[in-house]
């Protein structure tokens, strides 16, 4: 019983997942080579893909300092146009608004010249006094 157990024939899988076989799945690619696609340039033949020739790292103090730079060139662009916008001078509409906000000064000025403080507290007694009871405080409790 145990010599039918130990050999199958070379049709039948020997394990019971076939998929398992690492051996002959590695032998397939065996013969591939290995490594990054290479694409043919007009300087040196061949170039990786994704490689950048050319280019050198700098180093953090040159990034700080160029980062630095370019905050203050867009700073003073930003002051530049500021100072631009800010001497236009003012448009037609600004110029009627500040004609009449001047003429309503004067109208108030010339008004609180005309009485005197005296005069304006004995117009508002008269005014108080023209008025009937029915406006009075009411006494509220005995006494």
């Amino acid at each position: 019983l145990q010599v039918f157990t130990s050999y199958l024939p070379p049709c039948l899988p020997s394990s019971p997942y076939p998929f398992n076989k690492m051996s002959s799945s590695s032998s397939k690619y065996e013969g591939v080579m290995k490594g990054g696609l290479k694409l043919k340039s007009k300087d040196d033949g061949l170039k990786e893909v994704g490689h950048k020739a050319g280019k050198k790292k700098k180093s953090k103090q040159q990034e700080e300092l160029e980062k630095l730079k370019e905050y203050a060139k867009r700073q003073e662009e930003e002051e530049a146009s500021l100072v631009a916008t800010a001497t236009r001078g003012p448009t037609t509409a600004e110029k009627s608004f500040k004609l009449a906000k001047e003429k309503r000064m004067k109208a108030r000025m010339n008004e609180a010249l005309e009485l005197t403080h005296r005069q304006k507290m004995d117009r508002f007694n008269a005014h108080l006094g023209s008025l009937s009871e029915h406006f009075d405080i009411p006494k509220v409790g005995p006494g």
